[in-house]
């Protein structure tokens, strides 16, 4: 019983019908329309219909006088791709200050009218499309769902929305395109205004003027079928750019009478602030000293992160902020709260601050349009320093840290100052540090695990922005992402170490480190040459495709974007890079590129930087060129491939332009490894006979031992497993290389080098273990057990040293990694050996077999 009452009464709450809702009603037809003539015979070509419908008709007119906007069409239905999309009539309103009269709702069906207008069934739900985001706006939807919908018919539909947004007063303001997704065979556009209320209207690109008509006190502005085109372009263009035909109209004469408006909005700055605000005022006050910058700096800091974003924008809302008093005490509010909150704070101290209004979409394009309050979809805060000169901060922005004078501010291009004496739009200097430093080093080896070591630094905005990020996600999620985002360039890389991450808020720097393996990093193409991909991967992002680009259309860029990046690459021998350095530099954007080369250590230097927020359409014939040479320094291939005679030589891959770096055949003797190997051969061979000539004593006599077989074989077995992977790893790690003494001697000096050496003895001597163990085996010699034992503590000591070796001697922070590594291997033999050797002692088979004397 409980469910179902819930049930009915979330159903009464998200579905209200008419009755519970007096905004929506039923009515004849204004009386006031403009009298069109349109021709229902026409009929458009079938290549431009979209979602199998048309219209036939599509009127709209708005009577300034009354507050309305009136909407007829007619949708003729295609197909039944047309009776899924077009069989719903829908109505968005805000009940604050609106309502909805519906004149007519009918299917129009081989000649003959079906009356769909049925009240009952028009039902109200909430419109909050933005809730995900915090934002609650109180629209409503009214909508009726048409019964019978049939391919052919037409749905004729007219309805007014009566009431405009009191928050602007007497002035109107609004713009639109001539711009469509699906064929309009008639199509009008009235606005009608008393005659002493003229329009200031502002067509743009090529946009139709209307025809202006006089009757009366009415002034019509009449639209009769304009041209209108399908614009929609899948290319990454700058937010502010649309070249569809638009008209910008206004009734405000100049962005003095829009600001103008905002200040009374703004309640002229009258204000009243509570008593605890006050005490916290005066706390900061004692806190900053007299630095009025300081004091700014802490006040902002405050709303930025102890007012919560939460926009109420509902009825005048949209527009008018709420009281900062009520903004303080319930600890939320949007962007225009919080701008009128820190405001205030700021006014209080002394500080000449200001709300300023910015476009997060027109952006510098703002003096191309009409002035007009509706152009501005964010509030900051302008902190006059001298007569037109600003600083602005964002309130919103609750990752933020470092200096007032530093804080990032994205390329606005303008903000309209709500202060008195400003007459029109300030320019918004972008923030001065918005920077990525980047530093990779890849280990890269033939056959064992590469190392892949990340450290970003990240200042300015970058720092907000990541800031941001860590603090909404938990540091497995962004492990997680971290590790996907390098999935695509290295398969089967594995996180060895946590992230670890520094954030230092006074310079405004983030710092993280990151550390990975790479269980195979080359592969082999068709023609058995060893190659791997490698992209930088940030630069890569940050480049738009010009192959994208749409006629006549400019192409987006970050700004203000600063990378510096770095890939240093320790590989396996020698090695050139083909293409040498790459040096760009136009009115958008500065790449430089330098490679440094030394035997198998390469150093590959980017920068890149961009002057302002977009490629001019005139430059994409150049920048095409310019991305083809910067891709080929960003994304290549590493080939190890030589010619026949032996020296370097150069390819270039055939799925993409890149520079094809190349191994040389160099490879030159590493003699301390030669000079211990051969040692320890002496020693060895010495000990080898000294211990074979021993002899142990045993239950039964020699040759009446069993033969080898049973679970004695799997003990073979193992032991030559054992001696084939020490044999490999030592030839995957190149000990006997020149290239491996000195890359460990500049890397860590003596130091390493002697762990180099400690290490390859080691090897050697697991090696010789495994050697004569197996050998005692076969020959089921008597002394094979007791042996057999001395190698297993062998083994097991020799491992734990090596562990203790790379812990306490300095090692390059690469090698960090292979700690984890000799854990592992120490781990498994811990677990070889119990098994092993609990089966050598406890086996009777053992103790029958092994039999043989010398």
């Amino acid at each position: 019983m409980m469910r179902i009452a819930l049930s009915i009464i979330l159903s009464s709450f998200f579905f209200l019908p008419l009755s519970a809702h007096p905004a929506v009603t039923s009515g004849p037809l204004p009386t006031w329309l403009y009298t069109i003539h349109p021709d229902l015979a026409k009929a458009p070509a079938s290549d431009d219909i979209g979602d199998g419908y048309y219209y036939q008709l599509f009127d709209l007119q708005t009577n300034l006088l009354n507050k309305t906007r009136y909407t007829h069409y007619i949708i003729t239905i295609a197909n039944e791709s047309g009776i899924q999309n077009a069989s719903e009539v829908s109505v968005t309103f805000a009940p604050e200050f609106q309502h909805v009269v519906f004149h007519r709702v009918a299917i129009i069906r081989e000649g003959a009218t079906l009356d769909q207008l049925n009240l009952s069934r028009i039902k109200v739900i909430e419109e909050e499309k933005g809730s995900d985001e915090f934002e609650y706006n109180g629209l409503k939807r009214a909508f009726l769902t048409l019964k019978d919908v049939r391919k052919g018919d037409r749905i004729d539909v007219a309805y007014s929305v009566i009431g405009f947004n009191p928050v602007f007063g007497n002035k109107y303001s609004d713009d639109f395109s001539f711009s469509t997704s699906t064929a309009v065979c008639n199509y009008y556009k009235t606005i009608l205004t008393p005659a002493d209320r003229p329009l200031h209207i502002l067509p743009v690109n090529n946009a139709p003027a209307p025809v202006e008509q006089r009757q009366g006190n009415t002034i019509s502005y009449v639209w009769t079928n304009p041209s209108l085109r399908s614009y929609d372009t899948d290319a990454d263009v700058p937010s502010w750019f649309d070249k569809s035909p638009a008209i910008y109209i206004t009734e405000y004469k100049n962005w003095a009478e829009v600001i103008d408006w905002g200040i009374k909005t703004f309640k002229n700055y009258r204000f009243s602030l509570p008593a605890s605000l006050h005490q916290k005022i005066d706390a900061w006050r004692g806190q900053a000293k007299g630095d009025k910058d300081l004091f700014a700096n802490i006040a902002n800091r405050f709303v930025q992160n102890e007012i919560r974003y939460l926009a109420m924008e509902i009825g005048v809302n949209t527009h008018q902020p709420h009281d900062p008093a009520d903004v303080f005490n319930q600890r939320f509010g949007d962007c225009k709260d919080k701008a009128f909150l820190l405001t205030a704070i700021l006014r209080q101290e002394g500080i000449p601050a200001s709300v300023a209004l910015v476009s997060t979409d027109t952006r510098g394009k703002l003096t191309d349009i009409a002035p007009s309050p509706r152009d501005f979809d964010h509030a900051i805060v302008a902190i006059r320093r001298a007569k037109g000169v600003y600083t602005y901060v964002d309130p919103t922005n609750s990752g933020q840290r470092g200096e007032l004078a530093d804080l990032f501010i994205p390329a606005y291009g303008y903000a309209l100052v709500l202060e008195d004496g400003e007459t029109g739009l300030e320019p918004v200097t972008p923030g001065r540090t918005n920077d990525y430093t980047i530093t990779e080093r890849l280990v890269a080896k033939y056959y064992d695990t590469s190392r892949f070591d990340v450290t970003s630094v990240y200042t300015g905005g970058a720092a907000d922005d990541v800031r941001g990020s860590y603090a909404e996600s938990s540091l497995k999620d962004i492990e997680d992402r971290y590790r996907k985002y390098y999935a695509s360039l290295f398969e089967g890389i594995r996180q060895t170490t946590p992230i670890t991450f520094d954030d230092d808020s006074t310079g405004n720097k983030f710092s993280v480190h990151k550390q990975y393996a790479i269980p195979q990093l080359w592969n082999t193409d068709k023609k058995g040459k060893k190659y791997f991909e490698f992209s930088a991967r940030i630069l890569d992002q940050a480049l738009p495709d010009p192959a994208d680009a749409g006629e006549g259309e400019p192409l987006a860029l970050d700004y203000p974007y600063n990378v510096h990046y770095t890939l240093h690459l320790t590989l396996p021998e020698d090695w050139d890079f083909g293409g040498g350095e790459l040096h760009i530099k136009n009115d958008s954007y500065q790449f430089d590129f330098t490679p440094v080369v030394k035997g198998n250590e390469m150093t590959l230097t980017y920068t890149l930087r961009t002057f302002k927020d977009n490629i001019p359409a005139a430059s994409i014939g150049q920048y095409k060129e310019d991305y083809k040479n910067m891709l080929a320094k960003i994304s290549f291939q590493l080939y190890k491939n030589s010619t026949p005679d032996g020296s370097a030589s150069e390819e270039t891959s055939t799925q993409k332009e890149t520079a094809a770096a190349t191994v040389s055949r160099t490879w030159k003797v590493g003699w301390p490894a030669i000079w211990l190997t051969f040692f320890f051969s002496l020693f060895f061979f010495r000990l080898f006979a000294w211990l074979n000539a021993r002899a142990e004593e045993t239950l039964y006599a020699p040759g009446t031992g069993y033969p080898l077989g049973g679970w004695i074989v799997l003990l073979g077995i193992s032991i030559a497993i054992n001696l084939f992977i020490e044999g490999l790893n030592l030839f995957r790690e190149n000990y006997y290389s020149n290239d491996n003494w000195v890359l460990f001697g500049n890397t860590g000096g003596l130091n390493l080098q002697y762990l180099f050496l400690s290490e390859l003895a080691l090897h050697l001597t697991f090696i010789a273990g495994g050697a004569v163990v197996l050998f005692w085996f076969i020959k089921k010699r008597d002394i094979f057990p007791r042996m057999f034992l001395w190698y297993i503590g062998i083994l097991l000591s020799g491992r734990l040293l090596l562990i203790l070796l790379y812990t306490f001697i300095p090692i390059p922070s690469v090698l960090n990694t292979y700690r984890y590594e000799l854990t592992a291997h120490f781990i498994r033999t811990i677990l070889y050996a119990a098994i092993c050797v609990t089966y050598v002692l406890k086996s009777s088979q053992i103790k029958s077999t092994f039999l043989e004397k010398v």
